[in-house]
């Protein structure tokens, strides 16, 4: 095992790829809740409805993480609640005391009412316990007094770490323990086994329950990625509980382990303290290497019939390793699979992909895990929110080659005929390190500082107030300031006026833009036909929203600060 100076801070902090938990068909977990209250992490609705899709009562709002500490202080343990799985000694299936098995709505209420309140039956006296029989209202609620606080949760690169540098997750016959977590179906043996260098996110084998179901509806016969049927599939919810919670339940003192709770996952106030620790630990965690390029060049997927496009757009040259650097999981792009994206979006789109082709899955403005989008919400950083709030999601058109450049040694002729496509992948990695390697290391610049005016005045409007004496080079000293680490604007902003367009928003680029008044009109007169704002709103909802999502001063109400007042 490598890496082994690396000490794991798992526990309290656990963050599992877990989804949600279900009981056979009877058990979701909650949506929402209507009442204000204690938020949890914990809340089961078991809802088995009597003959004709009738309830008799509400459902029952279930809080796992109590009767976790209610069995624990009676000296019990999870087996009060949950079989073991076939042929295990240790690993318990979590589907309550085997409800995945109980079919039908009136077999299903029978069997969590005897079960449920036999086991506060048993308790009573001996323990704090739940309600008795003809309790009903106890368990049935239709408004707990609490909030539903369970988030979606994914494993980061800095916990995909600690596990890969715990001595205790092992795999047999191998000095790396991948093999622990990351297995496939072999048909061929047909058994779950580790495939080294072809690891896969287990949302490539394992479904959303609401997913699985939708398809199962479609096709009952349908079969799952690997080929067996999807009926007898565990859910992404189900596998991950089984395999995360199980191996943290065998992890004994002294040695550190995840949390077996609800809310040491999924609440909202355990991710916010993971994402901090996470983020200070983020750049001591090595890349996670799994064959992956430093660079690839990234070309269009063949049409239909096979054939390279003519006139098709210049390549990119990718720098995967950068963008490593930027998130904190695989899954920020390769959210289905880790493999290429043409191997689920086609010219065309297909099923794979859900139907979205090759050019929106790169350039959608508003899916994180596209190009486009992902850059969208970088963009709302504070140093870019200024100007890039009001911009439009779509990038403008000039900016394509930022990223589509013809690479380093290649005519544009050749880099547009389609060629590239035809050459193997060792010359199109070169390609691609060669061009991602002579890339400029420039930062966000402007026009000469002689050219930029030190003070604006705006006067126009002065009534109530003196003339505002704006600040200008000190704002565009600021902005510079601001950005000039951040690789994604050096590379955007292409031209000398770019950082301006912020602010001269409608104006062509120049070293000598026309004034605000130019588009937007004065108050009390006319408004301009094309409807823009009055030239006094204008004013204000750029240099006052623009303030506040840079968290620069002046802020809103300090008009003082920009004007100065009259004398009588």
């Amino acid at each position: 095992m490598k890496n082994r100076t690396f000490l794991p801070r798992i526990t309290g902090f656990m963050l599992l790829a877990l989804a949600s938990v279900a009981f056979a068909g009877a058990v979701a977990w909650a949506a929402a809740a209507k009442s204000a209250g204690e938020k949890r992490a914990d809340v089961i609705v078991i809802d088995a409805k009597t003959a004709g899709g009738k309830r008799e009562f509400p459902a029952v709002t279930f809080l796992h993480d109590q009767h976790t500490k209610a069995v624990e202080a009676a000296g019990k343990d999870c087996s009060s609640c949950h079989n073991l799985l076939p042929g295990s000694n240790t690993a318990y299936s979590f589907a309550f005391l085997g409800a995945d098995a109980v079919h039908g709505d009136a077999a299903l209420k029978l069997f969590f009412h005897t079960n449920c309140i036999g086991c506060h039956a048993e308790m009573r006296g001996s323990a704090k316990t739940g309600p008795q029989e003809a309790e009903c209202r106890s368990c049935h609620n239709a408004a707990p007094p609490f909030v539903v606080d369970q988030q979606t949760v994914n494993l980061d690169k800095v916990l995909h770490y600690q596990h890969i540098a715990s001595s205790h997750i092992t795999y047999a016959g191998s000095d790396k323990n991948c093999g622990a977590c990351h297995t496939a179906h072999d048909p061929k043996k047909n058994a779950m086994v580790w495939a080294e260098g072809k690891e896969d996110a287990w949302r490539a084998s394992y479904l959303p329950s609401a997913e699985r179901a939708a398809i199962l509806k479609r096709n009952p016969d349908a079969l799952d990625s690997q080929g067996r049927p999807l009926a007898a599939q565990l859910t992404l919810a189900q596998y991950s509980h089984q395999a995360c919670v199980n191996c943290h339940l065998s992890t004994t003192p002294p040695a550190k382990t995840g949390p077996v709770d609800c809310a040491g996952c999924h609440s909202s106030a355990t991710q916010a303290a993971w994402a901090a620790e996470a983020a200070k630990l983020a750049p001591t965690v090595p890349r996670l290497l799994r064959g992956q390029d430093d660079s690839m060049l990234m070309l269009p997927p063949p049409s239909r019939d096979g054939q390279p496009l003519k006139g098709m757009m210049a390549p990119v040259s990718f720098d995967h390793k950068f963008h490593e650097s930027v998130t904190m999981s695989c899954g920020a792009c390769h959210h289905k699979r880790i493999d290429s994206c043409s191997s689920c979006h086609s010219l065309e789109g297909k099923k794979e992909g859900n139907f979205v082709n090759f050019a929106q899955a790169m350039h959608s403005g508003t899916a994180s895990q596209s190009c486009v989008g992902c850059h969208n919400i970088e963009k709302q950083d504070r140093s870019c929110a200024g100007c890039h709030a009001i911009a439009p999601a779509r990038p403008p058109q000039q900016s394509c080659a930022s990223c589509h450049a013809t690479p380093a040694g290649v005519s544009p002729e050749v880099a547009e005929s389609g060629y590239l496509l035809t050459i193997d992948k060792d010359s199109r990695r070169a390609l691609a390190m060669m061009t991602v390697s002579g890339r400029d290391n420039k930062r966000v610049s402007t026009f000469s500082r002689d050219d930029i005016p030190e003070t604006v005045t705006i006067g126009v409007l002065s009534d109530q107030y003196e003339p505002s004496m704006m600040p200008h080079g000190k704002i565009v000293d600021t902005l510079l300031e601001m950005q000039k680490t951040n690789r994604m604007a050096a590379t955007f902003h292409m031209e000398e006026a770019t950082l301006c367009q912020g602010c001269h928003h409608r104006s062509p680029p120049s070293k000598t833009p026309p004034k605000c008044v130019s588009c937007h009109a004065i108050e009390d007169k006319q408004p301009s036909a094309n409807s823009l704002l009055t030239l006094r709103a204008a004013y204000h909802q750029q240099c006052i929203s623009c303030h506040e999502r840079m968290d620069q001063k002046p802020f809103a109400n300090d008009c003082a600060s920009c004007h100065k007042p009259r004398g009588n």
